[in-house]
């Protein structure tokens, strides 16, 4: 199985948001700029070269619940 270079899909970059506008709703906090298609899409579609400033995001850190959760009822 073949993986997507992460450069052109964005789905773990930290720049990557999602924005209101039904339109255009892709976002580059990096780039400034809001699109119907993912923003490595953009970027590689207007140069010629895949997004030079993508960032790996952070793993979301899970908290441990607590094992006593108080009196069920």
């Amino acid at each position: 199985m073949t993986h997507a270079d992460p450069r052109l899909t964005c789905y773990q970059c930290r720049f990557l948001h999602v924005t209101h506008d039904a339109r255009r709703p892709w976002g580059c906090h990096k780039f400034g700029f809001k699109s119907p298609n993912l923003p490595g899409q953009v970027v590689f579609s207007s140069t010629g070269t895949k997004c030079a400033n993508y960032m790996q995001r952070e793993p979301v850190q899970i908290e441990n619940e607590p094992k006593d959760k108080g009196i069920l009822a």
